[in-house]
């Protein structure tokens, strides 16, 4: 405004000046004189001028306003000087603000660094936990026998209940749920000034929906991993269970359990809120699921055979009632196990009803192996010399006074027979004196040379080693006791194994319930071929065939002791077993037995060594009529389904074996390739599934990776890192397709 004032009284100024010289010039020439410099012009008439215009008189300077007096400019050279001084102290500010900044950007990544690092690690650090997953059994057919999946269960805040005051609208609902028979328990829980109380109540889907549903304050679901057998009782005691807190402590769950359990996986993760939603954001990779999870044992259990055993073993159970009994399938060239029952047995997925259900009688419990050993006492004079195969020996008639106090008995009375008949009629007598060309030392060291007395190496808990007393401590008749099977202990699997050297041309082969172990990749880890123990001989291939020979005659002749064995096609060579049961006190019960029957089959080559024991039958209790029955139809049905020719060349039709008809093929995690389940015999096709991995804060190739581990089809939107997916975390089947959302950071 100034400014404006200024300019307009300079302009008055200036013009007014102008306007006042004019005027004095003007008043002091007179306007009648002529110009006496001007030339002098001829005379003109002269014209009367017309009248002039009168001009306004101009006031005085004095006469106008006095204006106000204005701040005096500072010259030019003031004004460099001002703005170099102000140029000079902003720059100054500026370069002190700089130095500033660099002072302290450095006082914070240097000086301080360790300091405020640790700060925003404490403040967005976490570590990421990929929880160690169990991992899978499956059959000698990668046929899943235990398993991992998710259960829900609900927990409760009591506390935030309590806050929200709803335990009554809680307490409705969970008792409408469960019903009121679990009141106590739940009112328990609710009363506990806890944050957090989880409820050990089984869930279905329906009560799952239900939860969701309710939407009830201080009320969620959480999963637990839980460990499946698809198969029910399949094979249990094989298998085993694991405990509450996920360990093995039966069967090969805790036999191998260093192997199986696997261990946590663990990587850094900042975590951050980007979209409204927080995600970590993985700093070193993805845990290692090969770490993570445990390794897949394999066993050598044929579940097709497992299921043919133990339908046969109920229907012994039917038939006699015993206290127990057990049914073991080698095959004698490699040891491997092909099915292993026993009776009583239980379901690995619900609590048991009594311990003695989870015995393993085939390996656990020791008896007294009876005319079984008969065999084996062949064997050892055969292979030493000490008898020839047609020799005869005489059966005294069936009583025999071996000491003044002590007298040996057959139950058929004979006299002269060929090694063939003694061990057709199992001869006690004969035996013995087939014993005593030997002498106790050798037989003691013959019958330790079949692995009796000594543990099996097999991958299960317990296992027993039975029981041989050293020969100095044999008293006459003790010997003779047990050059027939009597006064020494062995479990079923060591008279099996030992049976099995014969059939496998006198090679032993310590058996086995495992044929590998593989690692997350499908690596093998442990291969039973490549690292079992090689097999021992333990007489010559000539004796293992003689005594095999001569023990077709057990089955195949009318005066044979297991005629109810013979498999109509196939030649059968076994040894039947009736032992009475020892007394704790002394002696022997008059009418407790245990019977059994072990044979080989087809005997001019053996494929399978099959030992059936029955503890204390009610009914009968010889082994051929007990237990002989049992062999005759599992073996029929087991050749069958292995395709072994008959004497004549026909192929047997296999029968359908439903197995687990209505199980789940419950997988959860990343399984090998080798776990693809082929189709079962029988009705029912198995489903392959996998586990779907959590993608949340993966790159696209880290994605991509896990995909392919977790055979899935990727389909990735957007770019940057995962932040959804469309199918959740858990079981899925393979081959799915799957779209993952990444969003830039």
């Amino acid at each position: 405004m100034k400014t404006k004032v200024r300019r307009n009284i300079d302009l008055i100024a200036k013009h007014g000046l102008g306007l006042l010289r004019k005027a004095k010039l003007t008043a002091s020439a007179d306007p009648t004189d002529p110009d006496p410099t001007a030339p002098s012009q001829p005379s003109q008439p002269v014209m009367p001028k017309p009248p002039r215009a009168r001009r306004p008189r101009l006031p005085d300077l004095s006469e106008l306003p006095q204006l106000p007096q204005l701040p005096q400019l500072p010259e030019m050279a003031s004004d460099i000087r001002s703005i170099r001084r102000r140029s000079a102290i902003v720059g100054g500010l500026v370069i002190a603000g700089l130095l500033g900044m660099g002072w302290r950007s450095w006082n914070i990544a240097v000086e301080h660094h360790a300091e405020y690092a640790a700060q925003g690690n404490r403040q967005q650090l976490r570590t990421y936990t990929l929880a160690a997953s169990r991992g899978n059994v499956v059959d000698r057919n990668h046929i899943s026998l235990a398993v991992n999946d998710r259960l829900e269960r609900i927990v409760m805040n009591p506390r935030l209940i309590r806050a929200y005051d709803k335990q009554d609208k809680v307490l409705e609902f969970l008792l409408t749920m469960f019903g009121p028979e679990h009141a106590d328990y739940i009112v328990s829980e609710l009363e506990r000034d806890k944050a957090y109380r989880k409820l050990k109540l089984p869930l279905d889907e329906d009560k799952v929906a239900a939860v969701r549903a309710a939407k009830l304050p201080g009320i969620r679901l959480e999963q637990d991993p839980h460990r499946v057998y698809p198969r029910g009782s399949l094979a249990a005691h094989v298998l085993g269970r694991v405990n509450a807190q996920g360990q093995g402590n039966l069967g090969v769950e805790l036999g191998l359990n260093d192997d199986l359990a696997g261990r946590a996986a663990s990587s850094p993760a900042y975590y951050a809120a980007f979209g409204g939603v927080g995600h970590k954001l993985l700093v070193d990779g993805h845990p290692d699921h090969g770490i993570s999870r445990g390794h897949t044992v394999v066993l050598t259990i044929d579940s097709a055979i497992q299921a043919m055993a133990e339908q046969e073993i109920d229907t012994l159970v039917r038939n006699w009632h015993p206290v127990g009994a057990s049914v073991i399938v080698l095959d004698p060239s490699s040891g491997q196990i092909l099915a292993l029952a026993n009776r009583p047995t239980f379901d690995p997925n619900h609590p048991v009803a009594s311990t003695s259900q989870t015995v393993n009688l085939a390996v656990q419990h020791a008896y007294e192996p009876g005319s079984t050993l008969k065999a084996i006492t062949v064997a050892a004079a055969l292979e030493q010399g000490t008898i020839r195969a047609d020799q005869t020996f005489f059966c005294e008639e069936g009583r025999w006074q071996y000491t003044p106090r002590h007298a040996i008995r057959d139950t058929k009375n004979k006299g002269w027979l060929d090694v063939t008949d003694i061990l057709a009629v199992s001869s006690n007598i004969c035996t013995t004196k087939i014993y005593e060309t030997l002498g106790k030392e050798s037989l003691y060291r013959w019958i330790r040379r079949f692995h009796f007395g000594d543990r099996p190496e097999i991958q299960l808990p317990a296992v027993s080693p039975g029981m041989v007393a050293d020969w100095r401590k044999w008293s006459d008749i003790q010997a003779a006791n047990v050059s027939f099977g009597q006064g020494m202990s062995a479990s079923p699997l060591q008279v099996a194994a030992a049976f099995a050297a014969l059939a496998n041309g006198g090679v032993y082969r310590t058996p086995t319930l495992v044929a590998q172990v593989l690692d997350a990749d499908s690596e093998v880890v442990w291969d039973h071929e490549i690292d079992g123990v090689e097999g021992e001989r333990i007489v010559r291939k000539a004796t293992a065939d003689t005594v095999l020979e001569m023990l077709t005659a057990v089955v195949e002749t009318r005066e044979g002791t297991g005629k109810k064995a013979k498999i109509e096609g196939y030649e059968v060579a076994g040894k039947t077993s009736t032992a009475q049961k020892a007394n704790p006190q002394g002696g022997y019960f008059e009418d407790q037995y245990y019977a059994s029957f072990v044979g080989a089959v087809p005997a001019n080559g053996p494929k399978l060594v099959i030992l059936v024991s029955v503890d204390n039958p009610e009914g009968g209790h010889y082994g051929n009529e007990v237990a002989a029955p049992t062999f005759a139809r599992l073996g029929a049905r087991v050749l069958a389904y292995m395709g072994v020719p008959g004497k004549d060349g026909t192929l047997p039709v296999p029968d359908a074996i439903a197995l687990a008809e209505d199980a789940p093929a419950l997988v959860e995690g990343f399984i090998p390739d080798l776990d693809v389940q082929p189709a079962l015999p029988g009705r029912r096709a198995v489903e392959f599934t996998t586990g779907l991995p959590d993608f949340t804060g993966l790159t696209l190739a880290q994605a991509l990776a896990e995909a392919e581990k977790a055979h899935v089809e990727l389909q990735a939107s957007g770019s940057g890192l995962a932040v959804g997916q469309s199918v959740p975390p858990g079981p899925v089947q393979a081959g799915a397709e799957v779209i993952v959302h990444f969003q830039p950071l």
